[in-house]
């Protein structure tokens, strides 16, 4: 499923924001499941807070390199909280079950690569 070391590296990096802030989240990342059905209002704050951070995170990586890995558009980009939801949600319901288990920060860059794709100049 991973095509690119340097694609699960960067993923990882990003979950970190979202991580810290939390004194009593366990050590794993949130997966798509855990984030699709939380257990309730606490659950639910955190992975609000956790998606917004992955993010930012991966859209600040994006801006910094010459080869974009998601094209948003605009100057700065933007993508709101439930823009990121619904296009991960998206991703996640046409992969069925095999998203499940992916961690957060995974996912949300291979939902908004395919989203989001770059255009590339004609040869």
């Amino acid at each position: 499923m991973i095509k690119s070391p340097g694609i699960a590296i960067i993923a990882s990096i990003t979950m970190l924001p979202g991580g810290l802030p939390a004194s009593d989240a366990n050590a794993q990342a949130l997966t798509v499941e855990q984030f699709q059905h939380p257990k309730g209002e606490r659950d639910l704050n955190y992975n609000k807070s956790y998606l917004e951070g992955i993010r930012d995170g991966l859209i600040a990586y994006n801006m910094s390199v010459e080869d974009r890995l998601f094209c948003l558009g605009g100057m700065p980009p933007l993508l709101t909280f439930e823009q990121a939801s619904d296009t991960l949600l998206k991703w996640a319901r046409k992969r069925k079950g095999d998203a499940a288990g992916l961690p957060l920060g995974l996912a949300l860059l291979y939902s908004l690569k395919e989203s989001f794709p770059c255009k590339s100049p004609p040869r």
